[in-house]
């Protein structure tokens, strides 16, 4: 399968993610739901990177892959996925998936400066057509009328996914597996995550109810494996690509939000559904110009 193939892949994966995380959190409080996915996602990846993955890639990979892998794991989950669930609680599992649609403007223009990835006309439109489905959504109100607004923790969100895979490529000049990359990448953002709920310094709610366990369950597995194929597209294809194709991922929120969540605020609207074929369009693009 080529990386335009594991890029849909994951991107399919990440938007029924981003709704079941949205019902995981509805109940208890985003930190201790972030790290419960957290731990799923880390025992998942390594247990397939044990039965699957060249283990002895470890002993010959420099110090630096390793240190690439950890920062790219604390910045992409660590406090992508915090503010991803922050954006959830406040306006919405469909509103938040839609303004993160705004990675490929940030991880394109970031591996053009840094990694040298030239932007093609084509690349170059199907960022702005993917960009105006985002506008055109972030513009709908929520029931009654009212503007959604505020939607600073789903771009520091889209500021972390764009950033994060700058790291990864780094790390996989030294050590060629994205599977055991994402793992060592997990292990660390859960490791800090542990840290940070140990010191008592986050707002948590109390008890966790057993279908919020249910919920995450499914979440970590539905991660884990569009995690792996997100970091198998980034070994095969540029960054850009990657991360426009996975904007498919605002559609599938959209369609299936409704349906796992079930609150008023994720129903579909005439916005909501051109600024899907917005961001569909511009996806179908990025995969003419690969």
């Amino acid at each position: 399968m080529g990386g335009a193939a594991w890029a849909l892949f994951a991107g399919v994966s990440f938007g029924i993610f981003q709704a079941v995380n949205r019902r995981a959190n509805q109940l208890i409080d985003s930190y201790r739901a972030t790290f419960a996915l957290l731990l799923v996602a880390v025992v998942g990846l390594g247990i397939f990177s044990a039965a699957t993955a060249d283990l002895s890639l470890l002993t010959s990979a420099p110090v630096v892959s390793f240190l690439a892998f950890g920062a790219a794991g604390v910045i992409h989950f660590f406090f992508g996925w915090t503010f991803l669930s922050l954006s959830q609680q406040r306006i919405g599992a469909a509103n938040t998936g839609v303004v993160t649609a705004a990675t490929p403007l940030i991880g394109s223009l970031l591996a053009a400066l840094v990694l040298d990835e030239a932007l093609g006309p084509i690349a170059l439109a199907a960022i702005a057509l993917v960009s105006a489905g985002v506008i055109l959504i972030a513009r709908r109100a929520s029931d009654g009328g009212q503007r959604l607004t505020y939607p600073w923790f789903a771009l520091a969100a889209s500021l972390s996914w764009g950033t994060s895979p700058l790291f990864i490529r780094w790390g996989l000049d030294g050590l060629p597996s994205p599977v055991i990359g994402v793992t060592v990448g997990l292990a660390a953002a859960a490791s800090l995550y542990a840290v940070v709920l140990a010191s008592g310094r986050t707002p948590t709610t109390a008890g966790t109810p057993p279908e919020v366990r249910r919920w995450i369950l499914i979440g970590g597995i539905l991660v884990a494996g569009a995690i792996a194929a997100q970091w198998t597209a980034l070994d095969l294809v540029e960054v850009n690509v990657v991360v426009t194709l996975q904007q498919v991922a605002t559609p599938v929120v959209v369609l299936v939000a409704p349906f796992i969540v079930g609150t008023a605020i994720e129903r579909w609207t005439w916005r909501l559904i051109v600024g899907m074929v917005a961001v569909i369009a511009g996806s179908t693009m990025v995969i003419w110009a690969s």
